[in-house]
């Protein structure tokens, strides 16, 4: 039996396009490209035109014509904290609107790791990278970020070098947190700090104890105890703080994965939230406002601010300016559950 031989689908071609829109080759690559210098009746005939036929753009041929490969390489410190999705997708909506791919690698905040990741995007010829939370001084990281290729960091920023940079007000986020609980009567305050290569936990802790100082608290240098952003880091902490002879009376914690880690120690130890033990957190991340966390917590506009992040890159691919910007972003108390008054003193021995 002899098989009829099935039609085989052409690809469609700008000329194609051109001949369904009646317009010359140069207007449909214009209108295609998103250039300025055509009529907006006349782009939306040519586009209309390309869906009938189903013309999809060449990414070889627009990469080679513009120079660019219209992607975006994305380095995130840790792929699987709840934070890092919402960051991840301010950026994706910023791209999106560029027709510009996303290529995203995680680096479990290792430095060899990122330095290889960083190669990876490179060695693709990634259009523009977009660092959340990664180290940006050592030699060998800024020297493939001074290669050419533009970037820009988001959430930790140089210590040495004015660079592109999206943040938080980290000064008014502790701020606001310490005064909502000194308006508890909490005076011995808790800080589980993030780590120590992160810039914004320094400014978080510069607030802490500016804001200490400020509201005559216990500056005990002891309150301050070193953690890792992570549940087990908040967890270690709080053991920490909880075995101490006059343990604080509330916690202010790096993230609300190192606050719900401080919930784990302070369960173990018999202690109830907010009866014995005032907590905030810090990023507003989904889980913060189950019943059963009910984490206060300042927030961050993460989506917001990935977007920023990709808005700078994106304006410096295409402008090439010199100049460094840097955005901050506003952060806001969201009071729950786990802030109260501070327990009697015979409750909170």
């Amino acid at each position: 039996m002899v098989k009829k031989a099935t039609a085989i689908k052409t690809k469609v071609s700008i000329h194609d396009v051109a001949r369904e829109a009646g317009v010359a080759l140069s207007t449909v690559s214009n209108a295609l490209s998103g250039k300025d210098n055509v009529k907006e009746s006349t782009r939306q005939k040519v586009q209309e035109a390309a869906d009938r036929l189903g013309y999809r753009v060449s990414v070889v041929a627009r990469a080679l014509r513009m120079q660019r490969t219209f992607t975006l390489g994305v380095l995130l410190a840790d792929v699987a904290n709840p934070s890092s999705p919402d960051f991840l997708r301010g950026v994706e909506d910023m791209a999106e609107r560029e027709s510009c791919s996303l290529l995203v690698c995680n680096t479990d905040g290792l430095l060899e790791k990122q330095i290889a990741q960083m190669h990876v995007l490179l060695d693709r010829r990634v259009d523009g990278l977009v660092l959340l939370s990664q180290y940006c001084d050592p030699p060998l990281v800024r020297e493939l970020l001074n290669s050419g290729t533009p970037f820009v960091l988001l959430q930790r920023r140089s210590r040495q070098y004015q660079d592109d940079y999206v943040g938080a007000d980290n000064h008014e986020g502790i701020t606001a947190a310490i005064e909502h609980l000194v308006g508890f009567g909490h005076k011995r305050i808790g800080l589980i700090r993030g780590p120590t290569e992160s810039t914004t936990a320094d400014e978080r802790l510069d607030a802490y104890r500016i804001a200490i100082e400020r509201l005559k608290l216990d500056d005990d240098p002891a309150l301050v105890i070193q953690g890792n952003y992570q549940v087990d880091g908040g967890y270690r902490a709080a053991r920490e703080f909880i075995s101490m002879s006059q343990r604080p009376t509330a916690i202010l914690a790096a993230n609300d994965m190192s606050a719900i880690g401080v919930m784990n120690a302070a369960s173990e130890a018999g202690l109830s939230i907010p009866g014995d033990l005032s907590l905030v957190g810090l990023d507003d991340i989904e889980l913060a406002s189950y019943a059963r966390i009910d984490l206060t917590t300042i927030a961050l506009q993460r989506r917001d601010m990935g977007a920023a992040a990709a808005a700078l890159l994106l304006d410096r691919i295409r402008k090439k300016r010199k100049k460094a910007r840097q955005v901050l972003f506003p952060m806001k108390l969201i009071v729950r559950g786990s802030t109260g008054p501070v327990p009697s003193k015979k409750k909170s021995r």
